[in-house]
């Protein structure tokens, strides 16, 4: 073995990392307690750039 061998494990202090499901799961939650409060979700025209952002390439 050697003799500095990695950790396999997250460096971040705290919990594990989520999966991709938990947090889908969680993301859908929050959304149905949006929704049962009220909200609504509209979709919205795309929108022109600004000068600035032709001006840099970023949108």
């Amino acid at each position: 073995m050697p003799k500095f061998s990695g950790i396999n494990r997250p460096y971040a202090a705290g919990s594990m990392e989520k999966t991709p499901q938990e947090k889908q799961r969680e993301l859908d939650e929050k959304m149905k307690e949006f929704l049962a409060k009220g909200g609504k979700v509209e979709q919205v025209k795309a929108h022109k750039p600004t000068k600035q952002q032709l001006k840099d390439w970023t949108i």
